[in-house]
């Protein structure tokens, strides 16, 4: 198949590019997710910008441009670098997401695509010896598979439609949790507070490295400096972060939860990361974390449908809070390893 593969800069690419970028994309989603509209293409544009200039991170698109200017296929990678502070545990991977339109799969499109993307990380970011790839479409499994990648771990995103809430299970939660910790502040904002910056970048490091990553050999590290910057981020983006912890009498941060919402997608809100420290397990501070969160949701956003969240099939103890509050799973995903090396 004939096809030109360039990379794709965010800051300087023509319009024409950039339609042939959001045409891929929008055509992809809509295959994977067709019940999830896409942000606008200004906001994703903007979006884009944004987090090509968070300074931890090296991050490169590549379109395989077709005779007629379609991107028949499209990845982009990360990679950390040596700002990060966890690049000397994390640099010998890069986070890759690769598609082709339906219409030019099993031609060679693919392979020759991952081969140009091989090529530029040698050049590139000479450290990385493997590819880390979430996968949900069964085309793209087979492509893996074929291509010698290893399934490192089973993911879903699991979908919870606030129509279908047990909002009196969720207010017992909350009143639950309170009663058994009546030592402990529950806080909601959307900035960390100076006081507890340190404490907190402690927990979300120990919390992130907690879940389960199947055989992929990784360390997170967050640091202070990163949640300022994300926070800066998020005010400049639009984008609506919320997170509530929990803070011991003796000044100590014990859980957390977070989430986004962006207005231009008001039909979701995204969970992310939930949890609390080994040493403050066994009080119920998950359960009353989440439901804190719902009720927030509840209250803040009262146009969204459901609230999304990624979970390890492997995740117990969180599936089985978000299974009791009703979560179900919506989009499986396979994160592939694939050396390169």
């Amino acid at each position: 198949m004939n096809v030109k593969i360039s990379r794709f800069d965010v800051f300087t690419a023509a319009e024409e590019l950039w339609k042939a970028y959001f045409d891929h994309a929008d055509a992809i989603q809509l295959e994977i997710d067709p019940e999830n509209p896409p942000l606008p293409r200004e906001k994703r544009k903007a979006l884009l910008r944004s987090a090509f200039s968070i300074p931890y991170v090296n991050k490169y698109i590549y379109l395989a441009l077709t005779e007629s200017g379609e991107a028949g296929g499209l990845a982009s990678l990360s990679a950390e670098n040596q700002k990060s502070p966890s690049y000397q545990a994390n640099k010998h991977v890069c986070n890759m997401n690769l598609s082709v339109l339906e219409k030019h799969r099993r031609k060679g499109l693919g392979t020759k695509l991952l081969k140009h993307l091989t090529a530029e990380l040698a050049a590139r970011e000479s450290a990385v010896t493997e590819f880390l790839s979430p996968v949900v479409l069964d085309s793209g499994r087979g492509f893996f598979d074929r291509s010698g990648g290893t399934v490192s771990l089973q993911q879903s995103e699991n979908r919870l439609y606030l129509k279908d809430v047990d909002w009196a299970l969720v207010e017992a939660w909350a009143a639950e949790g309170a009663r058994k910790n009546p030592a402990t502040t529950f806080i909601n904002t959307c900035v960390i507070p100076e006081a507890d910056i340190n404490n907190f970048s402690e927990i979300y490091t120990e919390t992130m490295n907690q879940q389960p990553l199947g055989d992929i050999a990784v360390r997170i590290v967050i640091t202070p400096a990163q949640i300022r910057l994300h926070e800066e981020h998020s005010r400049a983006d639009g984008v609506e972060n919320i997170t509530i912890y929990t803070r011991e009498k003796d000044g100590s941060v014990s859980g957390l939860t977070e989430t986004g919402y962006i207005k231009e997608a008001g039909h979701k809100v995204w969970q992310m990361l939930t949890g609390v420290r080994a040493s403050a397990r066994g009080r119920g501070l998950g359960k009353v974390l989440k439901a804190l969160m719902l009720l927030h949701i509840r209250k803040a956003y009262p146009g969204v449908k459901y609230i999304a969240t990624g979970n390890a099939d492997s995740n117990a103890p969180m599936l089985a809070i978000n299974s009791k509050l009703g979560f179900k799973k919506y989009l499986p995903v396979f994160l592939y390893k694939l050396k390169i090396k």
